[in-house]
Formats: C-alpha cells, structure tokens, sequence
C-alpha cells in the first residue's frame, strides 16, 4: 500500500512538471492593476467633522484670515465663496486731499470710530470706508449717530456684496472654544459644524 501510495504522488508530481514545462512562457503578463484606466479611477470623499465660520464681507474676511493663520495651520482650513448679498456701506464721500481725510479720520477716532480706512484706487481716492451693515435701519441708526457726535456728509450706499466663508477640518477642541470666541466678536457671522469632504 505504501508503495502504491508513492507512486501515485511520484506521477502526480511528474504529471505537474510536464505541464507546467508545456505551457507558453508569457513574459508581457498584465496584472489587473494595468488593465485599469485612470479616467476610471474615482477617489473617494473623506468625511471629516468641520467648521464653517461666515458669511464674511470684503473687510472682514482679511481679518478674519489673518487670525485664523495665527491660530490653524494654512493645511486644515480653506476660504470659499459664499454667495452675494445685499449690504449697506457707511461711508464718507471722496475728500479733495490726503489731509482732508486725515482730519476726518481724527474726528472718527475722536467719538470711538475705528473700523474704517481709505479707499485708495482712483474712484474711491480719500474716501473712508466706516462700515457695512446687513440692514438699512442699522446704518441709518450709525449715520444719526456719528453726526450727532459732530461728524457730516456721510453717506449710505447700496452695493451688491460678494461674502466668503472659511472651512476649518477636523479642528481640535481647543481651537473650537478659540474659534467660538472670534465669531462673538465679529458682528454677523456664525459658526456651525457640519460633515464636509474633502478630497
């Protein structure tokens, strides 16, 4: 029985030798890897936890970019559009020269105004930008206000304004609570988690 055994396994094994020795060598193989078409290839969203901070107008957004440098690594937030709105710019009218501006610029520092600076292209030359309002009334209000103080010829435009958001992934707990801090002190915005992708 052992021998017959031994034999059967020393045919099997003969058997698998020649076949293999008969076969065709095929030295341009193809690995399924190389049949793939890369137009075919899809990658994949990552769903990360993020933040939206928004909806910024033109001013606001270099500031908020340039605190968020401080606080995120330029690799885990990105700034996007947002959409155009309807705002309200308050705002004192192209003065003749330099020192027009810079008397009227004292005055806006004077009654505890400082979030305005000049226009600089030619159009807006000497102009001062004091700021921008989601509602009419509110500018209204700010305009009464800065007159009563002593300051005139403001004036309150309409303008079509294009906002930005900032998209922070993945943000760690502590910058959550810096995060929450900054939307408190800019007038408008919000902050909302929410699932994004990121490729």
């Amino acid at each position: 029985m052992k021998i017959f055994f031994i034999l059967l396994l020393i045919i099997n094994a003969a058997v698998y030798f020649v076949s293999i020795q008969s076969r065709p060598l095929q030295s341009n193989r193809t690995s399924p890897l190389d049949e793939l078409s890369p137009e075919k290839i899809v990658l994949l969203p990552n769903d990360e936890n993020c933040f939206e901070w928004g909806s910024f107008h033109e001013d606001q957004i270099k500031y908020a970019e340039a605190v968020i440098a401080e606080i995120i690594s330029e690799h885990y937030y990105e700034v996007e559009e947002a959409g155009t709105t309807m705002m309200y710019w308050l705002y004192v009218p192209p003065l003749a020269n330099k020192e027009a501006a810079s008397r009227t610029i004292n005055k806006l520092r004077n009654i505890g105004i400082v979030s305005f600076r000049i226009k600089d292209n030619d159009q807006w030359r000497n102009a001062i930008s004091i700021d921008m309002f989601a509602d009419e009334q509110a500018a209204i209000e700010q305009l009464k206000e800065i007159e009563k103080k002593g300051v005139t010829g403001l004036m309150i435009e309409n303008r079509s304004v294009l906002l930005k958001k900032i998209i922070i992934y993945n943000p760690a707990q502590q910058t959550k609570a810096q995060l929450q801090n900054l939307t408190e002190q800019i007038e408008g915005t919000h902050l909302v988690q929410t699932q994004c992708e990121r490729l």
